[in-house]
């Protein structure tokens, strides 16, 4: 049998903990927790209103690779893996404005406390952030529309602002990237052809491929009626220009007919462009770039971007 004291203490500890599981629950904010190495560890009912996940799903799961935005996440790590106690830190301890990452893909505007367990995991608040343009929100704000309406994929403001956060990791930590235009050819005559609500129909088809066989680090937007782009991090032209030419024949893998093509089926054409240390551009130049490459593939040039230009062209087989 335990001494007295004993069973005091855990009677304390055991008070204590039903206190903070009440103070949790009655929380307007997410709470969640990890541990040393990034598995989720615990999750409140409010962090699964906001993220869209449930306990059972998301516990064991990698923090950063489940919440946090792709162009976001190598910050997250090197500051938590960095962080010891007594030592300052621009993540735990503070609270931050971020983004995170929704179970359907879209970002929301959050502001997050982190802060170390004595574990050595990290236990963390967040909650909504409402901007002040966008869309009128269900309580009377606004937030801000990030995500396309038809394909639910980011649009061209999801696009620019991450680009935007991750140019600031391209010049930290000498990291590189691709963007891949992806423009179906010749849509606006298939769509005549065949008619609005069939052409909605393939954009929404080509969206979930490009999903679907994207790496997870990779984000796919659609930023115009028929052009899309896919966030390339760590690759080079080279092998990014491989990855494409696997989305180009996943999308053929669909046979969409398309009588008027030579191929009998609906193509796209691409364009890659580089962002690195060398090549820092504002988002609008840097599309620019992937839309003279695909030009030039379109006419069936060999043109790489060190040599000025472009990938090589990679046409259906």
């Amino acid at each position: 049998m335990a001494p007295r004291h004993r069973r005091d203490d855990e009677d304390l500890v055991a008070s204590h903990e039903r206190e903070i599981a009440q103070l949790i629950a009655a929380s307007s904010e997410a709470f969640f927790s990890f541990n040393a190495d990034g598995a989720i560890t615990s999750w409140s009912a409010n962090a699964g209103k906001l993220f869209g996940w449930n306990a059972a799903d998301v516990t064991g799961k990698s923090m950063t690779e489940t919440l946090i935005p792709v162009t976001n996440r190598q910050a997250y790590e090197t500051g938590l893996g960095a962080w010891r106690p007594g030592t300052d830190s621009a993540i735990v301890g503070e609270r931050v404005p971020t983004t995170v990452l929704h179970h359907d893909g879209h970002e929301i505007a959050v502001e997050m406390m982190t802060w170390a367990s004595e574990g050595g995991g990290f236990n963390a608040f967040a909650h909504e952030v409402l901007a002040n343009h966008g869309q009128p929100g269900p309580n009377g704000g606004s937030t801000i529309t990030l995500t396309d309406p038809l394909t639910s994929l980011g649009n061209r403001q999801l696009l620019e602002k991450d680009l935007a956060v991750y140019e600031g990791q391209v010049t930290r930590y000498g990291l590189r990237s691709c963007i891949a235009l992806i423009d179906i050819d010749d849509f606006k005559r298939f769509n005549e052809r065949y008619g609005r609500d069939k052409g909605d129909e393939v954009i929404v088809a080509i969206a979930e491929r490009l999903a679907s066989r994207s790496r997870s680090g990779d984000s796919v937007y659609r930023v115009g009626g028929d052009e899309f782009i896919c966030l390339l991090p760590e690759q080079t032209l080279e092998t990014g220009a491989i990855a494409v030419d696997r989305m180009r024949r996943s999308i053929a893998d669909l046979a969409i007919p398309d009588e008027d093509s030579p191929t009998g089926i609906l193509s796209v054409s691409t364009g890659l462009a580089l962002l690195d240390a060398e090549h820092l551009k504002a988002t609008a130049e840097l599309v620019k770039d992937a839309e003279a490459a695909l030009s030039r593939t379109r006419e069936g040039e060999v043109i790489t971007q060190e040599s000025d230009a472009t990938e090589h062209p990679m046409p259906w087989s």
